[in-house]
């Protein structure tokens, strides 16, 4: 129903991103990627939607490219997934990293996502393997140095953060946002201290 919005970035929070099209401010939810777009509030921005009927209520999703949009669309088709998982899985990976974790079978990667236990990952797996479009290429995938080892890296990075006492939902936000901020691929021990400042109230602090 509506295919995209363009306008200006009025807002941000965590998850949400309202855009200001002529008179209206439509607030949109968002993959949590907010801290890479900061510096554009102000700024023309465009958004690819997703409308979502939930019994009293319409969501309006928004999406960076239409290969984040369609994969939403097939992560939250598998059963028990909804659209608030679909956003987490978004905002820990990126879409050639979730599409390498379903088709090497990673349940200890996909089941780091906030909210994504054991079973949902298992699950994502089972009903996607065989039917998950080719959005990338084996090419693409190893050209883009996201053929496992990026997913595998946060997985770690989570497990030692949960072993300091953080839940894996706060530990997954902070890997995240540490490796949204960070130019190019981050070596492990870099982006855990990045993570650890972030959960200790430092620059780009998740809360």
């Amino acid at each position: 129903m509506i295919e995209y919005v363009r306008g200006k970035l009025v807002a941000l929070a965590p998850g949400q991103a309202v855009v200001e099209v002529g008179a209206v401010g439509l607030a949109l939810e968002i993959p949590d990627y907010t801290g890479k777009l900061e510096q554009l509030i102000g700024a023309e921005v465009s958004f690819y939607t997703r409308l979502v009927f939930q019994e009293d209520e319409m969501r309006l999703f928004g999406f960076s490219t239409t290969e984040e949009r369609k994969l939403f669309d097939l992560v939250t088709g598998v059963s028990g997934i909804g659209p608030r998982n679909g956003l987490a899985l978004l905002s820990t990976f990126t879409v050639p990293q979730l599409c390498t974790a379903i088709l090497e079978e990673d349940i200890a990667a996909l089941s780091q996502a906030p909210g994504i236990g054991r079973k949902l990952a298992q699950r994502l797996v089972f009903e996607l393997k065989e039917k998950l479009p080719r959005l990338y290429s084996p090419e693409q995938l190893a050209a883009s140095g996201t053929a496992g080892s990026p997913a595998a890296q946060r997985a770690e990075i989570i497990e030692a953060l949960a072993a300091l006492g953080y839940s894996r939902a706060e530990a997954a936000a902070a890997v995240n946002r540490a490796a949204a901020a960070g130019e190019g691929a981050l070596a492990s021990e870099e982006l855990l201290k990045k993570a650890l400042s972030i959960l200790a109230g430092g620059p780009g602090k998740s809360s």
